[in-house]
């Protein structure tokens, strides 16, 4: 009864260390799957854009402070120094004032929450920051401090955000707050840029970060160091270089909206796209200046066709006037010699008339009286 026993006891640990086994490689594969799957999540730029992606609307752009720690200790800042992995990224408000000379850093940013603009300030002689050199249409969110002066710890050139999304030329300004482009669906590829988020640039559309023109966003990564001062307010005057505006990309090919008009990456699409944009205006201008110098031309022909015929006509106008005054003028001169003439007639043969009249009538008593006497005498005389 004993070996039967002993066989029944084998089998059972024979059939424990198959579970475990089991169970070993279960824990195994599951460690190698989620290995995988960070490494599909941190890289995800290889992986193509998915249609249905496209769609959907960002969850938001916070960073996640874990993942923030990690990439502090990954990611170089831009001066050179990588920043300790122990930084603690809680918010840290700093009460300096726009007007501390004891700053030295070159530029002053304030962030305009009523009125969505960003606005970079130098120094002026006094060491005051109130001489304005940039404006940068922003857009902000609910979370985005509405009041305060913060320092900039850090910054990346890309970072993740939250909503499986990544920011270009990112700088922190406290905690989860940054600086940076407007999200793309892949890390690192550039032409994969949420246009429709893009179009939304002036206006409240993200969750807590400042959201940026990749150009602006590289303006403020480029030179605005660590220690740099962020002021935030309200208030809907702009500023004193007024807002700028950004383009509406949703309505251009694909191969042009998913990429920032801004970047300055000789890949960028845009700059083929503007070049000729810029030749066909050059083209039009010049179209435009040759059909301008003929319609000179064609004017100055047109007065001279004017002038000439204005002339003749004028020239005809007045032979004509002057002949009908010339045809009044004789017309009236004939008159007036018609009426003198028959005038003198007139007088001439009513002369004549009153002449012979007077002649018959001084001839008629004559001869009476020569009558008379003759008759006369012959009575005496007989």
């Amino acid at each position: 009864m004993k070996k039967p026993k002993y066989k029944i006891t084998k089998t059972k640990i024979l059939t424990v260390a198959i579970i475990v086994m089991i169970i070993l490689l279960i824990i195994v594969i599951n460690s190698c799957f989620g290995m995988n799957k960070h490494e599909k999540e941190t890289f995800a730029y290889a992986e193509p854009i998915q249609e249905s992606r496209l769609a959907e609307k960002p969850e938001g752009e916070f960073i996640d402070i874990n993942e923030l720690t990690e990439n502090i200790a990954e990611e170089n800042v831009i001066d050179g120094n990588i920043i300790d992995e122990n930084v603690n990224v809680e918010e840290k408000k700093i009460t300096n004032n726009i007007n501390n000379t004891n700053n030295t850093a070159p530029y002053y940013i304030k962030v305009n929450y009523g009125a969505q603009v960003v606005n970079i300030y130098s120094k002026d002689a006094q060491g005051n920051y109130t001489v304005p050199v940039k404006s940068m249409v922003c857009s902000t969110g609910s979370a985005t401090p509405k009041s305060g002066v913060y320092s900039i710890p850090a910054r990346w050139q890309w970072l993740g955000l939250q909503g499986d999304v990544y920011g270009q030329y990112c700088t922190q300004i406290t905690g989860n707050i940054l600086f940076h482009s407007v999200p793309y669906l892949r890390r690192g590829d550039k032409s994969s840029l949420e246009y429709w988020e893009y179009d939304k640039l002036g206006t409240y559309a993200s969750l807590g970060c400042i959201r940026l023109t990749v150009r602006d966003a590289k303006w403020i990564y480029d030179n605005c160091a660590r220690g740099t001062k962020v002021e935030f307010y309200s208030s809907s005057d702009s500023g004193p270089l007024g807002k700028p505006s950004a383009m509406k990309i949703s309505s251009y090919p694909d191969y042009l909206r998913n990429w920032d008009p801004t970047d300055p990456s000789q890949d960028n699409p845009w700059k083929t796209y503007k070049e000729l944009e810029n030749q066909n205006t050059t083209k039009n201008e010049v179209t435009n200046e040759v059909a301008n110098e003929q319609n000179q031309e064609n004017q100055t022909v047109n007065e001279q066709v004017n002038e000439i015929q204005n002339n003749q006509v004028n020239e005809q106008a007045n032979e004509m006037q002057n002949n009908q005054v010339n045809e009044q003028a004789n017309e009236m001169q004939n008159n007036q010699v018609n009426e003198q003439a028959n005038e003198t007639q007139n007088n001439q043969a009513n002369e004549q008339l009153n002449e012979t009249q007077n002649n018959q009538a001084n001839e008629q008593p004559s001869k009476t009286e020569n009558k008379q006497v003759n008759e006369t005498a012959k009575q005496e005389n007989e």
